[in-house]
């Protein structure tokens, strides 16, 4: 009788471990965010493969145009909605972001997006990142698309340290 008891207590705490491990397991994959590229996310919109519907860490470079700041009224009060571009290879993805930019949030300037694709090419984000451009020097340049044709932009490159 006894024999069992401890059989049961073993079973009994395995299979606590197991769901316990299982269920940190799954928590830290859905929080992980694998960086897209831009021109990555604008190529599978081609395909069955579409991002729309995910959270996405989309990377590539502010768009030359201007930050829009859209007022919305809330319950809570009127919130300014930011809206912009990032672009890479001549892709691009507007972004809709309801919160404060970064300070060093510029035109041509590195930036990565988090948040939901919403539709090709449309991106609600909820946190923008840009790299400090101390860091960074000219050297690397991406292309834009506008309406009047393509224009080179100038980029900053990572310094060798």
């Amino acid at each position: 009788m006894a024999n069992l008891g401890n059989n049961r207590l073993v079973v009994g705490t395995a299979i606590i471990g197991v769901a316990f491990a299982s269920l940190i397991a799954s928590s830290m994959r859905s929080t992980a965010l694998s960086s897209v590229p831009v021109a990555k996310v604008r190529a599978a919109d081609k395909t069955s493969q579409s991002y729309v519907g995910q959270r996405l860490r989309v990377v590539g470079f502010v768009g030359k145009a201007p930050v829009r700041k859209i007022p919305e009224q809330t319950p809570s009060g009127v919130v300014s909605i930011n809206h912009f571009s990032v672009v890479e290879r001549g892709s691009v993805v507007a972004v809709e972001f309801r919160d404060a930019l970064p300070d060093t949030f510029r035109a041509g300037g590195p930036v990565q997006v988090d948040g939901v694709y919403t539709a090709p090419g449309r991106m609600r984000a909820d946190r923008v990142l840009t790299k400090c451009p101390s860091k960074y020097e000219a050297g690397e340049s991406y292309e834009e698309k506008t309406p009047a044709g393509t224009k080179a932009m100038t980029a900053p490159a990572a310094k060798k340290t």
